[in-house]
């Protein structure tokens, strides 16, 4: 079994399996790959028409065959084996074998398109919008003098000083820094104490589950609108991340949210946020908002509002977020 880096909630996952035949006369045919699922692991993947089949493997050969399935939860799933089968030919030989394969893949948390308006009003302004880092870097702002480099422009010849010190020296540029924006997901309420009403349609641990896809979907708009972003978790001791907006950094975040178990004991208290922080600031909460008094300039989203947020979706997407029943792998 060959498994892909990871798998995103609602979009196909493709688990390749390469089949090699031993026999040096005989060939195989139509062989069925399916995996063998066991507890969590059967609640997390839609399994409608995803086997593998390889029409044939001749002696010595080795193929490739691939299952597509569906992630409907997120979370981390254990795969435990397979079994191949065929019945060739025509139904009347069926043989079977049980292969065992302990891997696991990472489920990332669902990502919907969100509203062109909810990043335009997270985007800090004035002085907390674009501004100079104090790093090296190719930007226009003075960052200091250095000795000239082989590939160094004329432009960033130092002429004057050049002259006094009678030698070259250049310009160092300052690196720009693109504005921030950092995410913070009150996660810290029990499932239990959460507030929901009798009247609504979902449970509170649905919310949770809208809020981290919410987050989820801040990190992939945020950094597709070229910012960087940071996420911090209330609840849980999750690692500080640091502000950045590379891919690979976005991987980091959603491996976070992917792992969130939300049976775990809770733990109590606030984050710290700077208040001084040139960074935009969002708070995300399953139920209801809760102000941190340090920073009226925070935006406060809940999960009540992701369908509200995203832009106008399909209709099974629609029915997606409204009736949506998330759980978590083990």
């Amino acid at each position: 079994r060959q498994l892909p880096l990871h798998g995103n909630v609602g979009e196909p996952l493709v688990i390749r399996y390469q089949v090699m035949r031993q026999r040096r006369w005989v060939p195989a045919f139509g062989l069925f790959i399916d995996e063998i699922f066991s507890g969590a692991g059967s609640r997390v993947f839609d399994t409608t028409r995803s086997r593998a089949w390889i029409l044939h493997v001749g002696p010595g050969e080795t193929v490739h065959g691939e299952a597509v399935y569906t992630p409907l939860h997120r979370g981390r799933v254990e795969l435990t084996g397979f079994s191949v089968r065929t019945s060739f030919p025509f139904g009347m030989i069926r043989r079977s074998r049980r292969l065992s394969q302990l891997q696991h893949v990472l489920v990332y948390p669902r990502v919907y398109d969100l509203q062109h308006r909810v990043i335009s009003a997270l985007v800090p302004r004035g002085p907390e919008g674009l501004r100079t880092a104090r790093r090296r870097g190719g930007g226009d702002d003075y960052f200091g003098i250095r000795q000239i480099r082989t590939g160094d422009s004329v432009r960033d010849i130092a002429w004057k000083l050049s002259a006094h010190r009678n030698d070259l020296v250049a310009i160092d540029r300052a690196r720009p820094s693109p504005p921030r924006v950092r995410i913070v997901l009150d996660l810290s309420t029990p499932t239990e104490q959460l507030q929901v009403g009798s009247d609504e349609s979902f449970s509170p641990r649905e919310l949770e589950e809208r809020a981290i896809t919410l987050a989820a979907s801040l990190v992939k708009a945020v950094t597709a609108a070229q910012l960087e972003v940071d996420l911090s978790v209330l609840g849980f001791s999750a690692p500080q991340l640091g502000f950045r907006g590379h891919a690979f950094h976005v991987h980091r975040l959603m491996t976070l949210l992917a792992g969130l178990d939300l049976d775990a004991p809770r733990r109590t208290g606030q984050v710290h946020v700077p208040t001084m922080e040139p960074a935009g600031l969002v708070v995300i909460s399953p139920d209801r908002i809760r102000p941190l008094s340090h920073r009226p300039d925070a935006w406060y989203l809940t999960g009540r509002q992701l369908a509200d947020l995203i832009v106008a979706p399909s209709p099974k997407a629609a029915a997606d977020v409204q009736q949506d029943k998330p759980e978590v792998a083990a």
